[in-house]
C-alpha cells in the first residue's frame, strides 16, 4: 500500500470505535457510564490498528498508536495508557532490538501528560509536544540505525502523515465531544425551562380556583343553612380542581387529559354559575344567548373548565367600570362556537400577534401563561380559538369545538 492508503486505513481503524461512541451518546443524550465507555473505544483502536497494522512500514504503526496513547491521557485514563505503552514495548521487543525509544516515548509522553493535568499546558500543546517527541526521537532512530530502509525523504512523507492523522483524529474527537456535551446541556436547559414553564402554571392555574373559593367564602354566612347547601358543594368542586391541576402539573408535562362524552353547554353554566361572586364584585352585566338544548362533544371537563374559566376570567380582569360581557353560543357545520365578547380596555394588533407566546403579557403581575395554557388544551380537542380586539373597545374570543358524531 502507498502512503496514502496507511494513513486513510489508519484514520478508519482509530475513528470507528471513536464514531460508534459518539453516535452512542448522541442517542442516549447522557454521559453515564462514561469512563467505561471510553476505555472500551481506547481498547477498541489500540486493537484494531495494532492487529490490521502489521503489513505497513515499521515505523507508521508504531508512531500511529502513540495516537490511542495520547488519547487515553487526554481523558485521564494514565493507567491505561502506561499499560498499552508496555504492551507496544514487549510487542516490539520480539521483533526490533531498539524498544529503548519505545521507553523514552513512552517516559516523555507520562512527563507531558503530568504537566498537562497540572495546568500548565493545555489540550493542543499537549498534542503537538506529543507528536514533536515522538517524530522527533523514530527520526533520530531510523536515521542512526535503519537509514539504508528508510530514506530523508521517505521518512519526512511518514512524519507528514502521521502528524496529519493525529491532528485529524483529535480534531474530530473533540469536535465530536463538544458537539455532544452542547447537545446535552441544550437538553437540561429544555428540561429546565419545561419545569420553570410547569410551576409559572401551577401558580397561574391556582388562583383561580382559590378566587372563586375565597369569594363564596366571603359571602357565605354560616348561619345560614341555604347559603351553607349552596356555597359548600361549590368550594369543595373548587378544590377538588385545584388539586387534580397540581397532580397533573408534578408530572412537568402536558396536562393529562380524560376524554369522555360531555355536555357541553353543560360545561359553560356551571363555569359561569362558579365565576358569578367575581362578576358581582365587580359588577359586571352578564348577557347570556346560550342555545337551550344539550350538545355534546368528546372532551376533558376538567380541562375545558380551566379554559372557558381563564377565558372569561381574561374579560373580568380587563374591564374597569361599567362592565359588560356577553357569551354567545352557536351550532355549525359540525363544530360548537363559543364566543366571549368584553367591553374592557381592549389589545392592539401588536398584542394580539404575542398573545398565545408563554411568558408574553401585559398584565403587572401577570405571568403570560394563562393564554397560552388556553392554546394548549384546545388543540388537544382538536379544537381553534381566536382573538379579536381593538384597543380602548374590548375583545372577542371565539372558542370552535367539533361536536360529537
Amino acid at each position: 500500500m502507498n502512503i496514502f492508503q496507511i494513513v486513510l486505513l489508519d484514520v478508519i481503524l482509530i475513528l470507528f470505535p471513536i464514531l460508534i461512541y459518539l453516535i452512542y451518546l448522541a442517542h442516549k443524550k447522557s454521559i453515564y457510564c462514561k469512563k467505561i465507555y471510553e476505555t472500551l473505544v481506547l481498547l477498541s483502536s489500540f486493537f484494531l490498528l495494532l492487529r490490521y497494522g502489521i503489513d505497513k512500514p515499521v515505523i507508521l504503526p508504531v508512531l500511529i498508536l502513540n495516537l490511542v496513547i495520547f488519547l487515553s491521557y487526554l481523558n485521564n485514563r494514565y493507567i491505561l495508557a502506561i499499560l498499552f505503552s508496555i504492551f507496544i514495548i514487549i510487542n516490539y521487543y520480539f521483533s526490533y532490538n531498539n524498544t529503548y525509544i519505545l521507553f523514552l516515548i513512552s517516559i516523555f509522553g507520562l512527563m507531558l501528560y503530568i504537566l498537562y493535568k497540572n495546568k500548565k499546558i493545555n489540550k493542543l500543546i499537549f498534542l503537538e509536544l506529543f507528536i514533536f517527541m515522538s517524530s522527533l526521537v523514530y527520526f533520530i532512530w531510523v536515521y542512526l540505525y535503519n537509514r539504508e530502509y528508510y530514506t530523508i525523504k521517505n521518512m519526512t512523507l511518514i512524519i507528514c502523515s502521521y502528524f496529519f492523522i493525529m491532528n485529524i483524529v483529535y480534531f474530530i474527537y473533540s469536535i465530536g465531544l463538544d458537539i455532544i456535551s452542547s447537545h446535552i446541556k441544550f437538553k437540561e436547559l429544555q428540561k429546565e425551562n419545561q419545569i420553570r414553564v410547569s410551576l409559572f402554571k401551577i401558580t397561574h392555574e391556582i388562583k383561580n380556583p382559590i378566587a372563586v373559593c375565597k369569594g363564596y367564602l366571603d359571602m357565605l354566612d354560616i348561619n345560614n343553612r341555604e347559603q351553607v347547601e349552596k356555597y359548600v358543594p361549590i368550594i369543595k368542586s373548587e378544590i377538588e380542581r385545584l388539586l387534580t391541576l397540581l397532580q397533573d402539573f408534578l408530572l412537568i408535562n402536558k396536562c393529562n387529559m380524560d376524554f369522555d362524552i360531555m355536555d357541553i353547554n353543560l360545561l359553560v353554566e356551571d363555569t359561569l354559575y362558579k365565576l358569578n361572586p367575581l362578576l358581582e364584585e365587580k359588577n359586571i352585566k352578564v348577557n347570556n344567548s346560550i342555545i337551550d338544548d344539550e350538545i355534546f362533544i368528546n372532551g376533558d371537563y376538567n380541562r375545558l373548565s380551566q379554559a372557558i374559566i381563564n377565558i372569561i376570567k381574561n374579560s373580568i380582569e380587563a374591564i374597569s367600570k361599567n362592565g359588560i360581557i356577553n357569551i354567545k353560543t352557536e351550532i355549525k357545520d359540525n363544530y360548537y362556537y363559543l364566543t366571549v365578547e368584553d367591553n374592557g380596555v381592549g389589545m392592539t394588533k401588536e398584542v394580539i400577534s404575542k398573545i398565545g407566546n408563554p411568558f408574553f403579557t401585559t398584565k403587572n403581575s401577570g405571568t403570560g401563561l394563562g393564554v397560552s395554557l388556553i392554546y394548549e388544551i384546545v388543540e388537544a380537542h382538536h379544537g381553534k380559538i381566536k382573538y379579536e380586539s381593538e384597543y380602548g373597545k374590548g375583545t372577542k374570543v371565539i372558542l370552535k369545538l367539533p361536536l360529537y358524531e
